[in-house]
C-alpha cells in the first residue's frame, strides 16, 4: 500500500528587506512624530486595542512627502507578490486604496482581525525595538475546525504563525488572511505603516 501527503491551498506571506531602509526609516520616525502632533488618534470605535492610528484620517499618506516614497515599494512588492500566485497584477493595474500609520506604545496591541473590502495588504516597519510585539498569522481553519490533540506542532498543523518586526521590512499577504499585533513590551514604540490595494482593469 502507498500513501502520499498533498499539501493543498497554502497560505503565502511575503517578506522583503526594503532597500536603503535606514535612510529612509530616519526620515519617516521623523515625520510621524510631526503627523502625531497634527493629527488626532483617528481608532475606530470597535477597536478593542489601544495604539495610536491615522486609519479613517482624511490624510493621503502615500501623496505625503516622505511617506510617498513608500508608494511605489509597496507597488513593486505587491506585483511581485501577485506574480507568485500567478496573479495578473502589474503595477499599472493596482490602486492603492489606503495608508496608514499605527504607532504601539508599551502594552498596546490590537486584536484578531482581516482587511475588508481589497486583495492585498501590506505592513512596512518604520521602527521596531528588539523584542517589540509580533504580528500573528492565523488560519481559517481555526475558527472552523475542532482541534485534535497533536504530538507537535509543525507546518503541517498548525493555525498560527508568528513574524518578528523588522524595521525595513516589508510583509505582504492577502487581506483576507487573518492577524493581529501582539502586546508590545518594549519601551520604545513600535511603528508600522500599513496599506491595503486592489486590482482594477
Amino acid at each position: 500500500m502507498t500513501s502520499k501527503t498533498h499539501l493543498l491551498f497554502p497560505t503565502v506571506v511575503q517578506t522583503t528587506d526594503v532597500e536603503n531602509s535606514d535612510t529612509l526609516n530616519a526620515k519617516l520616525v521623523e515625520a510621524v512624530a510631526t503627523l502625531q502632533s497634527q493629527i488626532p488618534n483617528t481608532k475606530p470605535d470597535d477597536w478593542a486595542c489601544s495604539v495610536y492610528t491615522t486609519l479613517h484620517s482624511e490624510i493621503d499618506l502615500f501623496s505625503v512627502h516622505p511617506f510617498s516614497e513608500m508608494k511605489p515599494i509597496a507597488l513593486r512588492e505587491i506585483s511581485r507578490y501577485a506574480d507568485t500566485m500567478h496573479i495578473h497584477a502589474p503595477t499599472a493595474n493596482l490602486r492603492i486604496l489606503d495608508a496608514w500609520i499605527n504607532v504601539y506604545e508599551t502594552g498596546d496591541s490590537q486584536e484578531m482581525h482581516v482587511h475588508k473590502n481589497s486583495v492585498f495588504s501590506g505592513i512596512y516597519y518604520v521602527q521596531a525595538p528588539e523584542g517589540c510585539s509580533e504580528v500573528m498569522f492565523r488560519s481559517s481553519e481555526a475558527d472552523t475546525m475542532i482541534d485534535p490533540p497533536k504530538t507537535a506542532t509543525d507546518e503541517l498543523n498548525a493555525t498560527e504563525a508568528l513574524f518578528p518586526a523588522v524595521a525595513g521590512q516589508m510583509i505582504i499577504f492577502r487581506s483576507n488572511l487573518q492577524h493581529c499585533v501582539l502586546s508590545n513590551a518594549t519601551q520604545a514604540p513600535r511603528i508600522s505603516l500599513s496599506f491595503n490595494v486592489d486590482i482594477y482593469e
